[in-house]
């Protein structure tokens, strides 16, 4: 099934729901969504850094890792 097709299933069993299901459902998405929320603020400081790691990290001056070397460390970790 895709996303889209789940998202208007969502949309029309909203709909036709009562009450007590409807404020479930928002519960479980708002909780969800507060809990991705992060109070990361970009000082000047701060993009100054990324700035800096961007710049290193094109110039090749700083370790970079592909997402298969990144997933066998990881999965090498796990099996300690």
């Amino acid at each position: 099934m895709t996303k889209t097709t789940m998202k208007k299933q969502v949309h029309d069993y909203v709909e036709l729901t009562d009450d007590k299901i409807l404020k479930a459902v928002h519960t479980i998405l708002e909780s969800h969504i507060n809990s991705v929320e992060t109070d990361l603020e970009f000082t000047p400081e701060l993009i100054k850094q990324l700035d800096k790691a961007r710049k290193e990290h094109l110039e090749g001056k700083s370790k970079s890792y592909t997402l298969e070397e990144v997933r066998e460390s990881v999965l090498a970790k796990l099996k300690k």
